[in-house]
C-alpha cells in the first residue's frame, strides 16, 4: 500500500438508480468518514436513462473521493464491476448493490477477515447465522433455490450464494480475476467465484443480513433459467484448464 493509497474503494454498479441510490450513498459516505483510515467511492452508470447520474454526481461536495464512472450503452452489472475495479486505486475493492439491501455495518466484519490473510470475502445469505429480513415473493425464492442447485452441481463449487451483491477483494485477487472474467451480465458473480476457486483462492463466506427490495432489475422466468443453466455450462468450459 502507497502512501497515498485509499485503505478502501466501493464499487456501486447503477442502472437507472435515481429512486435508490441516494439512500446507499448517503449510508456509505455516513460510515467512511466515521473511520480513519482513507477511501474512495465509485459509482458505475452504464446506459443509464434516468437522472442516476446526476444523483451520484450531487454526493461529490459532501464526499470528494467520490468518482462517477459513466457509459452510453448498457453492457451489464458484471461490465460495471469490471470498470469500477480496474479504476479503483484502494488495497481492498468492494461491490455492492445500489439498492443497500446489506448494510455497511457488516463491513467491519469482512474487513477484519480479508487482513486476516483471505483473498476474497463474499457476503451470503445461506450460511449459518444469515437473516433474511424481508423475504422475496415465493415464485423468486423457488427460482433462486433451483439456480443454487444447479450451479452447485454444474460448477461442483461449494459456494451456494454466489448473487448476493456484496463482496470484497484485496487488489492483488481483484487484479488476477477481473481481467479473466469474460461475463459481463448479472450472472457474472458465479464466473468470478467459479474462477477464484479453481486458483485455489482463499476466500471466506460471511452470513449476513440481507434485505429483499421488491423492484429488483433482475428477470426471472422459465427463458430466463435455461440461459443461465447455458451459462453455468459457459463458465465450466472456458475455465476447464484453470
Amino acid at each position: 500500500m502507497t502512501i497515498n493509497q485509499p485503505l478502501v474503494s466501493i464499487i456501486i454498479p447503477a442502472l437507472n438508480e435515481e429512486a435508490r441510490l441516494a439512500r446507499t450513498l448517503i449510508a456509505c459516505i455516513e460510515f467512511l468518514q466515521q473511520q480513519d483510515y482513507a477511501s474512495e467511492l465509485l459509482v458505475v452508470t452504464d446506459g443509464s436513462t434516468d437522472r442516476t447520474q446526476e444523483v451520484a454526481e450531487s454526493f461529490v461536495s459532501s464526499f470528494p473521493n467520490l468518482r462517477v464512472l459513466s457509459f452510453p450503452y448498457n453492457r451489464g452489472k458484471g461490465f460495471a464491476v469490471k470498470k469500477g475495479m480496474f479504476e479503483a486505486k484502494g488495497a481492498y475493492k468492494l461491490f455492492m448493490d445500489a439498492d443497500y439491501a446489506v448494510s455497511m455495518d457488516f463491513f467491519p466484519s469482512f474487513l477484519k477477515q480479508i487482513q486476516s490473510g483471505y483473498d476474497i470475502v463474499f457476503a451470503s445469505r445461506t450460511q449459518k447465522g444469515a437473516k433474511v429480513s424481508r423475504r422475496q415473493p415465493l415464485h423468486r425464492h423457488c427460482l433462486g433455490f433451483v439456480f443454487r442447485r444447479l450451479q452447485k452441481t454444474v460448477l461442483r463449487f461449494p459456494f451456494l450464494d454466489t448473487q448476493c451483491g456484496f463482496k470484497l477483494f484485496t487488489a492483488e485477487s481483484a487484479a488476477i480475476l477481473f481481467p479473466r472474467v469474460t461475463f459481463d451480465c448479472a450472472y457474472f458473480d458465479a464466473e468470478l467465484l467459479y474462477l477464484a476457486y479453481k486458483l485455489k483462492m482463499k476466500i471466506y463466506e460471511h452470513a449476513v443480513t440481507w434485505h429483499h427490495h421488491p423492484d429488483s432489475h433482475l428477470s426471472i422466468g422459465p427463458k430466463r433459467t435455461m440461459e443461465i443453466l447455458g451459462q453455468l455450462f459457459s463458465i465450466a468450459k472456458i475455465h476447464a484448464n484453470d
